[in-house]
């Protein structure tokens, strides 16, 4: 039987070990939180210099300052689409997602064009998703080549929006916008079998073909360049390259805080910093300087007037996208901030 000197040490004890439990869960409360400020320091940092750099300036928080007549009418031939067994609240969101990029990174086209784009890219959006059950996804590409009705009802609402592509575009990029629209497809689907895949140091190059494929920068920068107002395809395509990358640096960049606290690393900024050997800020950093040159360098490549203009209001209004987005949780960095 214990004695009473027992007793009491056993309780000095538990007492201890209670309240090294309860430091150690304050230690983890105070690590998160530690993480979360460095996290937030350091994406503020890098996108501020972003735009400062490229002389972009704060975007608004406020998606209800653009116009409201291309939410009307994609919605209304939304309603007509026959989507299966997919979400109707999930196509919403990515709708709405959808019109706020085309309202803005292509503020300068047609409402028509505007509202094609809309369209085509809340499909893209439920393929990124897999609101579409995979084998469906897997077969899309060699159903599309062969002319097959497709597995599921909204993949075929995306190849009659593909086939509309050339209302829109030049035929070069509508058939550009076409094929990187099946690489992106395709490239989804691999992605998410690979998620385990180890990048090799020595394959330095792969990270950005990766994100080429899967970025679908391709059709997204043609896509600038409508062909009411650009009818020769020779005063813009050069920029095309930078482009491409340009659409995947920027998402990269001002995706980064919303993927780090989702705890995603199967990204761009990953595979670089793995492929480079840098840590994550590096990585991010470069990245951050690569998008700065490529801007500066598309300048440089343009020379017409119209075309100048057209890049520009693509670029801005593609980083204006990510801010009204809430996806991407930008306001929680810059809310009431200045830079």
């Amino acid at each position: 039987m214990p004695t009473v000197v027992q007793f009491h040490r056993t309780l000095a004890i538990e007492g201890n070990v209670q309240a090294l439990r309860h430091a150690s869960k304050d230690e983890q409360s105070d690590n998160k939180k530690s993480e979360a400020e460095s996290l937030s320091r350091l994406c503020h940092r890098v996108v501020t210099e972003f735009l400062r750099r490229t002389g972009t300036a704060m975007p608004t928080f406020d998606g209800a300052a653009f116009g409201d007549e291309v939410d009307r009418l994609t919605f209304k031939e939304v309603a007509a689409w026959d989507i299966g067994d997919a979400s109707p609240r999930r196509l919403h969101h990515h709708v709405v997602t959808a019109i706020n990029n085309a309202k803005t990174a292509y503020a300068h086209t047609s409402i028509a064009t505007q509202v094609h784009l809309a369209q085509w890219t809340a499909l893209c959006i439920c393929v990124d998703d897999f609101e579409i059950n995979k084998d469906a996804v897997a077969a899309f590409a060699e159903r599309f080549h062969a002319g097959q009705v497709q597995l599921h009802p909204l993949l075929d609402v995306l190849v009659g929006k593909l086939r509309e592509m050339p209302k829109f575009f030049h035929p070069y990029g509508a058939a550009s916008i076409v094929a990187n629209t099946i690489q992106y497809i395709v490239c989804t689907l691999f992605d998410k079998e690979s998620e385990g895949m180890v990048v090799h140091p020595a394959a330095r190059d792969y990270p950005l073909y990766k994100r080429s494929r899967n970025g679908i920068g391709e059709a997204f920068t043609f896509c600038a360049f409508d062909k009411v107002h650009f009818p020769d395809v020779s005063t813009h395509i050069q920029v095309i390259p930078e482009g491409i990358s340009y659409f995947a640096y920027v998402n990269d960049i001002l995706s980064f805080y919303k993927e780090t606290l989702a705890g995603e690393k199967n990204n761009f900024i990953h595979d670089r910093a793995r492929a480079t050997g840098k840590d994550i800020e590096g990585s991010l950093i470069d990245t951050m300087e690569d998008a700065i040159d490529l801007v500066n360098r598309a300048r440089q490549i343009l020379q017409g007037e119209k075309e100048k203009k057209a890049w520009e209001s693509w670029v801005v209004g593609y980083v204006t996208f990510h801010f009204i987005s809430p996806r991407y949780k930008l306001k929680e960095l810059f809310h009431g901030a200045e830079y």
